[in-house]
């Protein structure tokens, strides 16, 4: 009931909040607030470290944050309204956050907890295709080489590339087809892994809010099961999104909102991202009432989260949240690379170091090939990136910058060839959905050189 209180009070919000242009909100709030607080707490990185280290900057960084979610508030676009909160209010709600929940049920239960910077506690680890177009006949292999990876404490489904054999059109019955096809289709895979009871992100292939309301209910989606809803960048929602949320907690479903701000644009510099990504995991703790936080920050011609400037935010945004809340986060690892590619575990060791040594509860990857090429996506990589969070823990941000470095060093030179790599089947053997020799010894090889950086990976 409380979340439901909360949560009607941010309905009352959308209708009686200020009148705002939607252009003016964007230049001037949000563009316009990012530039000031920057100037105003001095933020600037050191751009000789990825890791950034200086506890007074990351601490005036979440004091920034919170200034900026304070002055512009969350558009909504359905109502042209802004949805603003007192410092006091913002306060209230995030110490009333829960610091661990469970995720899944039975013997497939997982607890998600909280974590600190250069925490020894290693972080959850999620894993899956994240939204990549999945053709039909290679859905359930692919998400069973995922779903079998004991490392995993959650799963993300990729999406259906067509539903019995039809374009998928949003905000349709088609939409309800697919979304539904997503839980049976899951469900298979599940039980072939032997894993039927672990938890999974839903519903990726709900792209307006009728497959979510549809399939979380009866013998669909599971309360079990963590019901995602975004926010619209920059700092924008809308009633299709507050929909999925009114649904999920009337299910009392586990909620995870999802904020990805982009480099460049009303962003504007590495520094204004890592400001978006605060604002950004507190506004959705004010609007979509979550029990977990989740982000993407993304490059914006690459579209990957692995670049220097994406990592040295994320260092940042992680750390102000592990050092000044209790929040459960979660950072995304997507990088340009494809299965089969050494360049691939690369990139997920840039991540997973960053966002593990920096505090982030759980680790989420991999969204390989940025996720754009149909089944280009493999289990093997969500092991790596899952074993790489896991001997990051402990590390201080010193070593682990070091090890970062060299990571960047191996991939970012070759991203602008787009390595995308090599689809499911070229990769796995299709009849005992394992891992073939040759991306074998390259997940071997890659594993034994990052070894030898100091990252202690068994």
């Amino acid at each position: 009931m409380e979340k439901l209180t909360r949560f009607l009070d941010v309905i009352d919000r959308s209708y009686n909040g200020p009148l705002v242009d939607e252009e003016e909100f964007d230049l001037k709030f949000v563009a316009g607030g990012v530039k000031r607080v920057l100037q105003k707490y001095a933020i600037k990185f050191n751009k000789d470290n990825i890791i950034q280290q200086d506890d007074a900057l990351i601490d005036r960084a979440f004091e920034a944050g919170l200034d900026f979610l304070i002055e512009c508030g969350v558009y909504n676009r359905s109502t042209g309204r802004l949805i603003k909160f007192s410092r006091e209010e913002i306060f209230e709600v995030l110490q009333s956050a829960p610091s661990e929940i469970t995720i899944g049920e039975g013997p497939d239960a997982r607890i998600y907890r909280t974590r600190k910077v250069e925490d020894p506690t290693p972080p959850q680890v999620s894993g899956g295709p994240i939204g990549t177009p999945l053709s039909e006949n290679q859905y359930v292999s692919i998400m069973q080489s995922y779903w079998q990876e004991p490392i995993l404490d959650l799963i993300v489904p990729g999406t259906l590339a067509t539903t019995y054999g039809r374009q998928l059109r949003s905000n349709s019955p088609l939409e309800i087809a697919a979304s539904w096809q997503e839980v049976f289709l899951g469900n298979q895979a599940a039980e072939r892994a032997g894993r039927p009871g672990l938890s999974r992100m839903c519903v990726e292939m709900s792209i307006s809010d009728v497959g979510h309301l549809s399939s979380i209910s009866r013998g669909g989606f599971k309360p079990t099961d963590v019901h995602v809803v975004p926010m619209i960048g920059e700092m924008k929602t809308n009633h299709e999104l507050l929909n999925k949320i009114a649904h999920s907690i009337h299910q009392k479903g586990v909620i995870l909102g999802f904020y990805n701000p982009i480099l460049g644009g009303l962003a504007g510099p590495e520094e204004g991202v890592a400001i978006l990504i605060i604002a950004g995991w507190i506004a959705l703790h004010m609007i979509y009432t979550p029990d977990c936080v989740e982000s993407c920050p993304t490059h914006p011609f690459m579209f990957n989260s692995t670049g220097p400037q994406i990592l040295r935010a994320v260092s940042v945004a992680a750390a102000a949240f592990a050092r000044h809340t209790h929040l459960l986060t979660e950072f995304m690892t997507s990088p340009v690379s494809g299965p089969g590619i050494e360049s691939l575990l690369y990139e997920c060791t840039g991540m997973a170091v960053v966002a593990s040594v920096c505090g982030a509860s759980r680790i989420l990857g991999v969204r390989s090939a940025v996720g754009v090429v149909e089944n280009h996506c493999s289990g093997l990589e969500t092991r790596f990136n899952g074993e790489v969070a896991h001997a990051a823990a402990g590390l201080d941000r010193a070593s682990a910058d070091q090890i970062v470095k060299r990571a960047i060093s191996n991939y970012l030179p070759r991203l602008e060839t787009k390595p995308i790599g090599f689809p499911f089947e070229k990769v796995y053997d299709l009849d005992t959905i394992r891992p073939i020799k040759g991306w074998l010894d390259t997940y071997a090889r890659v594993k034994e050189e990052v070894s030898s950086w100091g990252l202690p990976l068994r």
